[in-house]
């Protein structure tokens, strides 16, 4: 890495210069159209029981109501950015940056909101803020991947500086103090992929552990508490710790002239991204079967897709939707996957178990070769007549290439939050984020969702 320059101090110093004006307004639109995305996500995660243990330890431990929670009352910034970040990626919906393989909106928005709520901050401010997180977040993301992914998982490790950043720029800091948050949350920076072998919940922990960490150091830094400059590259830093593999400064060279914002793609289906290629291919192929039986299945994928979503018969909803093989048997059987799909009699199907069973798993090295860039799957199948198909799938729906327009969106946003909040609540909140810029007062958001939110357990 070049010693004449810091990606650590690059970093601080555009986050701090970054005005609304800056920002090109295609990336706008997009921020806008991601909010709404997370906040569908939030919704129906709030009103899942998997959101319990969090809402039942904040209530136990209290705090100041500083900032709006989804279904919840109100509560301290920290916990109130906590509670949404967890709940915005319980259903595996939010949105997912290929480059850094990251989830960015789900550490970044709630922490961004829970400060702006606290200190009235408006819709200008906080597009902005959003967009300086997501531009540092998947810069650092992009630069330890692939290596880094293999043990951590990004969006905890990367999200932490992506939340305290969005978090320091709402609280206005000037570029000293955005550079002690910033080194600060290197400092708190965790996230092991551990849990997957366990089916554990961890995952959701990863996103609320980010997004409460970045408020949390973002207002020490604003108190005048201290932390590393040069928290990135220095020889002690993140990159020597993290990235088990060697990198360069140069993706913090460009900021104000690429953004990496608008390259975020959105999630069409409730599971891991890893798996949508496949989905996708798989829904083709249904196509071609015209209701006939298959007597083999090969799917060709990449090596990250089976680390993180190869999973083979899975037990229950979480394992599901970490599983390649249950996603393609199920879509084939049923068409494009939804939350009814992963639901715990849907993963017991007979007719989905033995469909599954016949797949054979094949990791393409041509494939691999375009990971990052592409998430790709291939499938070859022979039909009991024997008609062999093929479907391959560069792009997922969903990504910047495949991208989804402001009315797939909004339908997302209404399935996801449908029979939890009312029509015309729907009707508002999509307003809302459409013409984000025009907010004078953040809390009105979530007043307009918990005016009618209602749980299904």
């Amino acid at each position: 890495m070049n010693p004449d320059f810091s990606p650590s101090i690059a970093t601080s110093k555009f986050a701090s210069e970054l005005n609304f004006e800056d920002i090109p307004g295609p990336i706008i639109d997009f921020v806008k159209k991601d909010l709404l995305d997370w906040i569908g996500c939030a919704i129906g995660g709030s009103a899942s029981p998997a959101s319990q243990p969090i809402k039942a330890v904040s209530e136990m431990l209290g705090g100041t109501k500083q900032s709006e929670i989804i279904g919840m009352e109100s509560n301290n910034m920290v916990l109130s950015a906590s509670c949404n970040a967890y709940f915005g990626h319980i259903l595996e919906m939010d949105d997912v940056d290929k480059d850094s393989i990251s989830h960015p909106a789900t550490v970044i928005i709630p922490a961004t909101l829970a400060v702006a709520s606290w200190n009235g901050s408006d819709g200008k401010s906080v597009l902005t803020a959003i967009t300086a997180g997501f531009e540092v977040m998947l810069r650092i993301g992009t630069t330890i991947t692939p290596n880094h992914y293999k043990v951590f998982h990004t969006t905890s490790t990367t999200g932490v500086f992506g939340s305290a950043i969005a978090a320091a720029k709402i609280l206005g800091l000037e570029e000293k103090k955005m550079a002690w948050a910033l080194g600060n949350a290197g400092t708190l920076s965790s996230g092991l992929w551990q849990f997957l072998q366990d089916g554990a919940m961890s995952k959701f922990l990863h996103t609320a552990h980010a997004a409460g960490s970045g408020v949390y150091v973002a207002l020490l830094a604003k108190e005048g508490f201290s932390g590393a400059t040069y928290i990135l590259e220095g020889s002690q830093g993140f990159f020597k710790g993290y990235a088990r593999q060697d990198v360069t400064g140069e993706n913090f060279r460009d900021f104000f002239k690429v953004w990496r914002t608008g390259n975020v793609s959105f999630k069409p289906y409730p599971c891991c991204r890893h798996t949508h290629s496949a989905i996708d291919a798989s829904l083709d192929l249904r196509e071609k079967l015209k209701g006939r039986k298959l007597s083999s299945i090969k799917l060709f994928s990449y090596s990250t897709a089976q680390q993180v979503a190869g999973k083979r018969s899975p037990k229950d909803e979480r394992e599901a939707k970490f599983s390649t093989t249950y996603c393609v048997a199920s879509s084939i059987l049923r068409g494009a996957p939804s939350e009814k799909d992963f639901s715990n009699e849907s993963v017991a199907d007979e007719k989905v178990r033995e469909l599954e069973k016949l797949i054979e798993v094949i990791i393409d090295e041509d494939l691999n070769k375009v990971v990052p860039l592409n998430w790709p799957h291939r499938i070859e199948a022979e039909t009991d007549d024997g008609e062999k198909l093929v479907s391959q799938v560069w792009c997922p729906k969903g990504d910047p290439e495949n991208g989804l327009d402001w009315d797939v969106v909004e339908t997302k946003f209404r399935t996801l939050t449908a029979g939890y909040i009312t029509n015309k609540t729907q009707d508002k909140v999509i307003e809302i984020c459409k013409h984000f810029e025009l907010q004078k007062n953040i809390s009105e958001l979530f007043e307009e969702i918990n005016s009618s939110f209602q749980t299904s357990y």
